[in-house]
């Protein structure tokens, strides 16, 4: 099974990915976390192509969440057997954005490791 999740920051895209990951024991793959190094830093564009190439090429099952249209989005959508769009109100999404960050230090779910069996290489 090959799900793409798509939608706002703040929709509950990488909680939904774990969640399915773990129902179909697929790989979870988190854009944002090929996107960001620690501390925030941006990875290099074409650092982050080989990454998402790579686990595109190394995985019959996967769970994908996250827009960035550059990484090969068309590819994704295309290879994927389920798309789940977020579509909710982006003022929602807003406040729960802005919820999450005045409650808690920020850990979004790809940062807790909930499925750590594949990791971008740095």
């Amino acid at each position: 099974m090959k799900i793409a999740v798509i939608g706002y920051s703040g929709s509950g895209k990488s909680t939904l990915a774990a969640a399915l990951g773990k129902e179909y024991g697929a790989d979870v793959l988190h854009l944002d976390s090929v996107h960001f190094l620690p501390g925030w830093k941006e990875r290099p564009d074409e650092e982050k192509r080989r990454v998402v190439e790579a686990f595109l090429d190394s995985h019959d099952s996967w769970v994908i969440d996250g827009n960035y249209t550059k990484l090969f989005y068309e590819r994704r959508t295309e290879e994927a057997d389920r798309i789940v769009m977020m579509l909710f109100d982006r003022f929602a999404c807003l406040y729960r954005v802005t919820k999450r960050y005045t409650k808690t230090p920020p850990a979004p779910t790809w940062r807790k490791g909930v499925r750590k069996n594949w990791t971008p290489s740095s």
